[in-house]
């Protein structure tokens, strides 16, 4: 089969011949040419109809009819050159798809020439069917080859170089130049010149390397160096490169290879070289505690901090496979929270995210420790889980501040509740008013209440308003400490409450005013009291003037009592006297002793009578005697009354026994007449016994001195001890003189030295009479002993 061009060579010339005017369908004709026509060359008549080859009406050996379709996509366009080209009388050349009868598609090389008769008549069309499939597709696996590698070279900030080794000319891409800032053919292309800008610390071993290369010694390189680009700044690259070419005795003739700008990588890989040193370093030197726990629990990392705080060594953590410190580290359950303990390696387990989560562990020195633990998952690069980052915090001390302060805190609280006491602090720089919450009880504060300087002002009652704000606004001017008692109306019920208030200004560290720091306390309850005291002192003072007049009035009537005792009892007393003591003197001997009798019982009765009347009336005077208080000397007072008592006409034979060196506080005066009582009593009473004794002295065992009179005498009944201090009250008959008003007068001394005095007794056995006095006041406490006479 010829080729299209040879076979269309015979085809006359266009342009000899005179065109016939259109009068052809030619899109029919075109159709009607390739439904028929086959591979090689063929004829058609003036429809396009196939006219079969001279003496054979089959096609010509190696022909192969195409009855098919030309492709939609490409029909309107071949039929439009096809169009142009024969009404130009041209020859008409195309390559498309080409789909056949059977379905396959494939690529048609078409060239069609106009046949013309003698006359140069149009009457029929020669070509020339070629299929090129092949040819298209290896010419599109090529280019895309080329594009590939085109892109792939541009991805990778890659250029190529192809090196004469003889001549040391090379060739570089573009994309050389452009890495180095050149544009193409600035820089020149000989070996040497691209040396001239290479570091001097890598051109040695960049000579070596192509040496090495040529000589066949290796048969691919690949260096890193430093360029100068165009700037005049270095630039790391990467090379590689082979031979491509080698001549008969083995040595390279032609090198080739690629140029990469690895300056980023470079970059990159010295900030991960000093990120991991500076991650070496905070680690080293990080305040909390890092690390690493591996899936099944063991320990693969621990910086410093973590071993001190764990009280174990990285390498002991690791090698303990079975017995992981994470197995020892126990959540510390809140307060209520019930539950097993739960292991920090068991948390792991089931991937949970702790965050500031506290755990108890014990090291292995036995010291218990407090941790905060905060973890997150570590993921490999397949983005699974392969480990666990564990941060630990001892808190011990925290936790123990925190747990002091909390203590602190409730107490204060409860303080303040139980002393109905609130704290505030005022903020004058951003004029804020913080207040507890027991002084928002106390004030009757809401939410809503401004928290201001003009808002606690406001919370006090109008009637001392005024006055609270001047005082206050001049504690803050001058500094000093402000205290005021003042009225408020509770802001929530509207009661009316009394409160103090005492704050002081507290300033900063360059002396600016800053804070006012103080309490209010509330005082409605000691108000309320302190009126009423008030009331029941004006009561008091009203019931005691009244009773004053009244004990004016009694004193009054005691005087006249004791002047009339004095006086008008007296006269008639001596009277009866007079006259018993005359008719007993002159008609004595005329009387009967019946008589005498009655006058001598009328003589001793007015006698007994009058010695009542001088105890009443110093019984009355005791209690208007102005006592002269000082430290004297009992016992002499005590030795001087019983020698007193020895001298009486009558007296019966008694011991005293009077212990020495005494000493006591009172008035001297009225304490004799106390000793003179006594005394006098337990001489009368221990008169009729064989041998009597009386004992004066100091009991034993008493932080305030005790004194004492005993005797032997014929003592009393318990029962009646009641009895024996009031007035005209006796325990004994007329067998013993006595009035019944010594103990009365000795109480009365005794109470007015601020004393106490009691007795005790058995009778027949005896009796014994204590008494106390006042003394200087001692800032020791006393402790009251049983008492045990000497």
């Amino acid at each position: 089969m010829k080729s299209p061009s040879t076979a269309l060579a015979e085809a006359p010339s266009p342009h000899s011949l005179q065109q016939d005017p259109p009068c052809v369908d030619y899109a029919q004709v075109l159709r009607n040419i390739f439904s028929t026509a086959p591979l090689g060359l063929y004829q058609t008549d003036i429809n396009g109809s196939r006219i079969p080859s001279a003496g054979s009406d089959a096609c010509d050996e190696g022909e192969e009819p195409l009855i098919g379709f030309i492709h939609p996509q490409e029909r309107k366009a071949l039929t439009a050159s096809w169009q142009q080209s024969m009404e130009k009388g041209a020859q008409w050349s195309q390559r498309f798809k080409y789909r056949s009868s059977d379905g396959r598609v494939f690529w048609l090389q078409a060239v069609i020439a106009q046949v013309r008769n003698e006359s140069g008549k149009v009457t029929g069309y020669q070509g020339c069917n070629l299929d090129v499939t092949a040819e298209v597709v290896a010419n599109e696996q090529l280019a895309l080859s080329e594009e590939r590698h085109r892109r792939a070279v541009e991805a990778a900030s890659s250029g190529i170089w192809d090196m004469d080794v003889a001549t040391s000319t090379c060739y570089f891409s573009p994309c050389c130049y452009e890495m180095l800032g050149y544009t193409p053919g600035q820089a020149q292309v000989h070996l040497d010149d691209w040396s001239s800008i290479l570091h001097p610390e890598q051109l040695d071993d960049a000579r070596t390397l192509k040496e090495s290369c040529v000589e066949g010694r290796v048969e691919s390189f690949e260096l890193e160096f430093r360029l100068k680009t165009n700037e005049g700044k270095w630039r790391w690259f990467r090379c590689r490169g082979k031979a491509a070419e080698r001549d008969a005795s083995g040595k390279a003739v032609r090198l080739v290879g690629i140029l990469c700008d690895t300056n980023q990588s470079k970059m990159m890989e010295h900030l991960l070289q000093m990120e991991h040193g500076l991650l070496e370093l905070i680690t080293a030197t990080s305040p909390v505690g890092i690390m690493f726990i591996e899936p099944g629990g063991r320990v693969a990392f621990a910086n410093p901090r973590a071993e001190q705080i764990l009280g174990q060594t990285k390498k002991e953590m690791a090698s303990r496979r079975d017995c992981s410190p994470v197995w020892g580290i126990i959540r510390e359950r809140n307060q209520g929270e019930a539950g097993p303990d739960a292991a920090l390696g068991k948390i792991l387990a089931t991937g949970d995210t702790l965050a500031n989560v506290c755990f108890r562990f014990q090291r292995p020195d036995g010291v218990a420790a407090l941790v905060s633990i905060s973890t997150a998952p570590f993921l490999d690069q397949a983005s699974k889980v392969s480990g666990t980052v564990v941060t630990l915090e001892d808190v011990t001390e925290q936790k123990r501040r925190e747990q002091v302060m909390f203590d602190n805190e409730k107490l204060l609280r409860e303080t303040q509740r139980i002393a109905q006491l609130g704290s505030y602090v005022l903020d004058l720089a951003h004029d804020s008013w913080n207040c507890s919450s027991k002084l928002v009880e106390i004030l009757g504060l809401d939410e809503n209440y401004p928290r201001t300087l003009k808002g606690h002002i406001a919370v006090v009652h109008e009637e001392y308003r005024e006055l609270f704000r001047e005082r206050y606004l001049a504690a803050i001017d001058d500094g000093r400490p402000f205290e005021m008692e003042y009225l408020v109306r509770r802001l929530n019920d509207g009661r009316e409450r009394w409160v103090t208030e005492c704050c002081e200004l507290s300033q900063g560290g360059r002396g600016l005013e800053q804070r006012m720091i103080g309490t209010i306390k509330d005082i409605t309850e000691r108000k309320e009291a302190e009126e009423a005291i008030r009331k029941l002192n004006d009561e008091l003072d009203r019931r005691v003037i009244e009773r004053t007049s009244q004990l004016e009035a009694a004193k009054k009537e005691i005087e006249s009592f004791s002047y009339s005792v004095s006086h008008d009892l007296r006269a008639p007393l001596r009277h009866i006297n007079s006259y018993s003591s005359i008719l007993a003197e002159e008609y004595g001997k005329a009387l009967p002793d019946e008589a005498l009798y009655y006058l001598e019982r009328i003589n001793i009765a007015s006698s007994r009578m009058g010695r009542q009347i001088d105890d009443l009336l110093t019984l009355t005077r005791v209690g208007k005697t102005q006592m002269k208080r000082q430290s004297f000397n009992i016992s002499n007072l005590a030795a001087e009354v019983a020698d007193m008592l020895r001298g009486e006409q009558g007296a019966h034979p008694v011991e005293f026994q009077v212990q020495q060196g005494l000493t006591a506080y009172g008035d001297s005066v009225l304490v004799r007449l106390v000793l003179q009582n006594l005394l006098g009593n337990s001489m009368k009473y221990a008169s009729r016994v064989a041998s009597p004794v009386i004992v004066f002295g100091q009991a034993q065992g008493s932080g305030r001195p005790t004194f004492f009179v005993k005797d032997n005498g014929v003592g009393f009944d318990m029962a009646y001890v009641d009895k024996l201090f009031q007035p005209f009250q006796r325990l004994h008959g007329s067998e013993f003189e006595g009035t019944g008003i010594g103990l009365a007068t000795v109480r009365r001394i005794i109470d007015r030295h601020g004393g106490s005095i009691w007795a005790e007794g058995r009778e027949n056995h005896g009796a014994t009479f204590y008494f106390t006095l006042s003394q200087p006041r001692k800032n020791s406490a006393q402790y009251q002993a049983p008492l045990s006479p000497l």
